[in-house]
């Protein structure tokens, strides 16, 4: 059940079930938690702002509450992608490898905290007496947060993951040039 001999990934905590792998190491990691975390607070904010639809505001303000809905269930449905994404260890197969994936991760989550932080805001202003509208207002800020967050940490990965490929990059140098070597090989 636990094989992983010749898939390429010897050395992690991938558990194979019914021949699908799953890279536990990923579902503990913090950055694993924090994706979870952020695809919740999100569906809570969704929730929160479709309860709070009706008549009279939704005249004034349904371009307001149409932008957080699909903010909050944009992000959600993305976050849960590529957290199974990961967790199914799609991100080292032969065919995904050549995407730097941190770099991917940190371009959403900017678009996502931009977002984010213009929705909750606007929602917060015109949020017409509605305790939903105000509760969506809030969660959308804690998803701000956990975004802010989740992009901080992956952002270290991504930079850990440059300055290890730049050690290992300066520390071969080049062959020394030896003429008496050159003329033995031709």
């Amino acid at each position: 059940m636990a094989d992983n001999a010749g898939d390429g990934m010897e050395g992690t905590d991938v558990l194979y079930i019914w021949k699908i792998p799953i890279d536990r190491a990923y579902v503990k990691s913090l950055v694993g938690v924090l994706k979870i975390v952020v695809a919740i607070i999100s569906l809570i904010a969704f929730i929160c702002c479709a309860s709070g639809r009706s008549i009279h505001c939704d005249h004034a303000y349904s371009s307001t509450y149409n932008f957080f809905e699909f903010v909050s269930i944009s992000c959600f449905l993305t976050i849960v992608a590529l957290w199974f994404f990961f967790v199914l260890t799609a991100d080292k197969r032969v065919f995904f490898k050549v995407v730097p994936w941190r770099l991917v991760e940190l371009i959403y989550l900017a678009v996502y905290a931009l977002f984010y932080l213009i929705g909750f805001i606007v929602i917060a202003a015109q949020a017409c007496g509605k305790d939903s509208n105000k509760a969506a207002a809030a969660f959308g800020f804690f998803a701000l947060a956990g975004i802010c967050a989740h992009g901080y940490f992956t952002f270290k990965e991504w930079r850990e993951g440059r300055t290890q490929a730049a050690t290992t990059t300066t520390n071969t140098s080049a062959p020394q040039y030896d003429p008496e070597r050159n003329m033995d090989t031709y």
